[in-house]
């Protein structure tokens, strides 16, 4: 059980130390921000309750030790500096080791840790950055001197327990800020029968007596403040006394099971307040009831559910929708009304319960971009360059398997763009530019597939360097005519570089094809355009889902196989007259000429005489190709399985999917059998021998 709480911790504290990222990134562009200094402060304050809470003692420690820091800072005694917010960012990578060892053991984990601890405190103690002398106009409330009392009530969820939060720690915390009385209610404890061990029953008022501010009150039940409802009022000025009639008040609101209020405390200690203020008082918390009653209410609308779960959910739907297909079959053989009505019911909940699993499995990209932000941000100041790094479309949802394989394809790319795209500073001013580079990362949606651009205005490549390098590799001919795109494709080739020497952060072309080959894997797509002195932009064209398809299912031969919908233009039903006027594999449709590639060329078959000869017309980006086939057998719902290692290299199929029949199905990769085209690659027999 603990184990469980310890991994549902650890999950939730990433999330801590992404806000915490992201929060870091706005303050370095708006360092005077009250807000995000909170917001810091705030997530610090989780990992350090729940760090301690768990048994992550060094954690909490070390997030003690820099939540000091911006509590100075938010009291207005430091300053934020850069120096500040680089020693931040590198204090996340801590927490991150911290979260993954959880306590250290190890000399050299030990030894760096404590170096590390060293070097905040010296900087928490330093001065260095602390304003000088603050006027008494510029101190704020919060920090003023002088003892004040609340009235604290704190009224714990039953599954508080469950959470692993022990209450009482918490009023330990509490009284440690004061003088302090705690008020225990138990009339919601039940009999023995239905009390259940795990639940928490009991809530606390406490009046409490101190120097400290309202904030850090607050803050003492900041990890909690979700599974509770908590006020803190102050209802005098200086400290107060339990005489009798407060004694009695209590009482009275322990036998009538009702807490304590503000108003007949603040009567007997004395202090009135004016109709105004108690109006404006109960106006505003009215109003903060209700901001956090609709926070709440968004928490519950969302749950955190084990990818694992997902992918299993998956699977479960994928092998519901290959049934349903059967189906299908089956009543369509048996021909009775009854069944082909209870088939077709069945294909349309099958088809609505696929959309569901495959929504729930999407997520937006914007869990991955703080990676790449914060990549961007330290190759950046490593190489001395000024580069903002402008995200467009984070919120874009991708199937989560195309996202892991997506990450290390797009890291590279930005490294490239950092390190050989964006010029130094001077040279920058040099050609008329701003010293400070940008690169935009731009998602969008574009018909059944999803874009990323990442363009940098840097340099650019210069396409005579790219065809110099070829010819000198033997790649192409120094006599072969390529356009621009043609020989910018070339950075795509095994081993290709425009580089005499390697970085240590990257080089362009170094390492391209295997970003190509990642893409390609998850059935995308990779382009690259570039104008010299301007800058370069690549982009990956990718599914939205690997796991299910609409299809058209044809027959090429005796085997049967499915092409995409989403890559297919028209359908056309040819004669055998057009076929034979064909020249050099171009049909005229409609008096426009369309290139072609037989199927069975493809899959080297032997040739037939069709009666009907069909062609479906594919397009990809400014490329239009008819794939000719025997037979166009209808639409199909196709649930796409990784194929074996026997196919696995197989130029034009990118999966395989089983039939209602049982037989199976290879999914052809449209864009693929284009490129291939392309390149000659399917030239078949002679139009004689037709």
């Amino acid at each position: 059980m603990i184990d469980k709480f310890k991994a549902k911790f650890v999950e939730e504290s990433l999330d801590n130390v992404n806000d915490l990222e992201e929060a870091l990134f706005a303050l370095e562009n708006d360092m005077q921000s009250k807000d995000l200094i909170e917001r810091i402060f705030r997530a610090m304050h989780s990992l350090k309750g729940g760090g301690a809470m768990f048994g992550f003692n060094h954690l909490s420690d070390f997030t003690h030790h820099l939540e000091n820091i911006f509590d100075k800072v938010r009291n207005n005694k430091l300053e934020v500096t850069p120096d500040l917010i680089s020693l931040t960012f590198t204090a996340v990578d801590e927490i991150k080791f911290l979260l993954q060892k959880g306590d250290l053991t190890e000399k050299d984990d030990l030894d760096a840790y404590r170096a590390f601890m060293a070097k905040i405190q010296d900087f928490s103690e330093s001065g260095g950055n602390i304003r000088a002398a603050a006027t008494t106009a510029e101190v704020t409330p919060a920090v003023a001197e002088g003892e004040n009392t609340y009235l604290i009530s704190f009224v714990p969820r039953e599954e508080l327990l469950q959470n692993g939060t022990n209450p009482l720690f918490l009023l330990d915390d509490l009284h440690a800020l004061g003088e302090g009385y705690s008020i225990v209610y138990t009339h919601k404890v039940p009999s023995f029968e239905p009390l259940e061990p795990e639940s928490n029953y009991c809530l606390w008022q406490i009046l409490l007596t101190t120097t400290e501010s309202l904030n850090e009150i607050k803050d003492v039940f900041i990890f909690v403040e979700d599974e509770c409802d908590l006020s803190v009022d102050e209802v005098c000025n200086g400290g107060f006394e339990i005489n009798p009639d407060i004694k009695k008040l209590i009482s009275n609101a322990r036998n009538s099971n009702s807490l304590i209020k503000v108003s007949d405390l603040k009567i007997l200690l004395k202090k009135e307040e004016s109709a105004a203020d108690e109006a404006e008082r109960t106006e505003k918390e009215d109003k903060d009831q209700k901001k956090k009653k609709q926070f709440k209410e968004h928490k519950i609308s969302s749950i955190r559910v084990a990818s694992l779960k997902i992918d299993e959910l998956v699977n479960l739907v994928s092998e519901l929708v290959t049934v349903q297909a059967q189906l299908s079959v089956y009543a369509e053989k048996k021909g009775e009304s009854d069944i082909l009505a209870l088939a077709e019911n069945v294909q349309k909940l099958s088809r609505q319960l696929r959309d569901n699993a495959f929504e729930i499995s999407l997520i937006p990209m914007q869990s991955e971009l703080m990676r790449f932000q914060r990549l961007v941000r330290d190759l950046s100041k490593d190489l001395g360059k000024e580069i903002d790094f402008v995200i467009e479309g984070g919120d874009i949802e991708l199937d989560k398997n195309i996202i892991e394989h997506l990450t290390d394809p797009l890291l590279h790319i930005l490294r490239n763009s950092v390190d050989h795209g964006i010029e130094m500073p001077d040279e920058r001013v040099a050609a008329g530019k701003s010293p400070k580079g940008n690169i935009y990362f731009k998602a969008y949606h574009a018909g059944a597939n999803v874009l990323i651009e990442v363009t940098d205005d840097g340099k650019g490549i210069n396409v005579d360097d790219i065809r110099k390098k070829a010819v000198a590799k033997g790649i192409i001919d120094d006599s072969a005519e390529l356009s621009d795109k043609e020989i910018l494709n070339l950075v795509f080739m095994s081993g290709f570089s425009t580089r005499e020497s390697v970085s240590d952060v990257s080089g362009r072309g170094v390492g391209m094809d295997v970003v190509r080959k990642k893409i390609s894997e998850i059935r995308g797509e990779v382009s690259i355009a570039s104008e010299e002195g301007q800058g370069t932009t690549i982009t990956l064209r990718l599914p939205l889902t690997l796991s299910i398809i609409d299809g058209l299912l044809v027959r090429v031969a005796k085997n049967q196989y499915v092409v995409p919908i989403s890559s297919i233009e028209k359908i056309f039903a040819l004669t055998k007259g057009q076929l034979k006027n064909s020249f050099n594999k171009v049909v005229v449709i409609d008096n426009e000429q369309i290139p072609y590639v037989d199927m069975r060329d493809v899959f080297k078959e032997e040739k037939a005489e069709v009666e009907v000869p069909q062609m479906i017309l594919v397009k990809h980006a400014d490329k239009r190709l008819g794939l000719l086939v025997d037979e166009v057998l209808g639409e199909y719902q196709t649930v796409v399985k990784p194929l074996g290692r026997y196919l696995k290299t197989h130029e034009v199929v990118s999966g395989a999917s089983i039939l209602g029949d049982g037989t199976i199905s290879l999914v052809i990769d449209t864009n693929r059998v284009l490129q291939l085209s392309s390149s000659g690659k399917f030239k078949g027999k002679k139009k004689e021998e037709l």
